[in-house]
């Protein structure tokens, strides 16, 4: 069973995920067909959900297995889902069939990474603004 890691905070903006882990201070972007999977969470095998997708899109099928399966890995790769530990999660129901295709996208940022690894409540200067640690 998959599911999304929950240490992560994440949530969608304009049919985009954004996903933050505040113990790398990595944030991600995830776009098209790969927020469709991210909302089919939790399920059990990728394969049938992947064929799920390819049969409410026949056309893009191809665009589909092989577009998908990528993001699918880089997901388990930086750990935003991943098996579950244990017994008592369900998978649930298959989302609503996508409409249209989008290619799936997954975007890694380290750009902000010394900002998401402050601590807001203990490094605060005297002004309230939250500054890093000398090294």
């Amino acid at each position: 069973m998959f599911i999304l890691n929950p240490r992560l905070a994440a949530d969608i903006f304009d049919g985009e995920y954004i996903i933050a882990n505040l113990d790398t201070g990595l944030y991600y972007s995830v776009q098209g067909l790969a927020v469709s999977l991210l909302n089919a969470l939790p399920f059990e095998d990728e394969k049938t959900l992947f064929r799920f997708f390819c049969e409410a899109l026949p056309q893009h099928a191809g665009a589909i297995e092989h577009g998908l399966a990528p993001v699918f890995q880089q997901l388990l790769d930086e750990d935003i889902i991943r098996k579950a530990e244990g017994t008592g999660v369900v998978a649930g129901e298959l989302p609503d069939a996508p409409v249209a295709y989008e290619p799936p996208v997954f975007n890694r940022y380290a750009d902000m990474q010394d900002l998401l690894l402050l601590d807001p409540i203990h490094d605060v200067d005297e002004e309230g603004w939250a500054v890093q640690k000398d090294a």
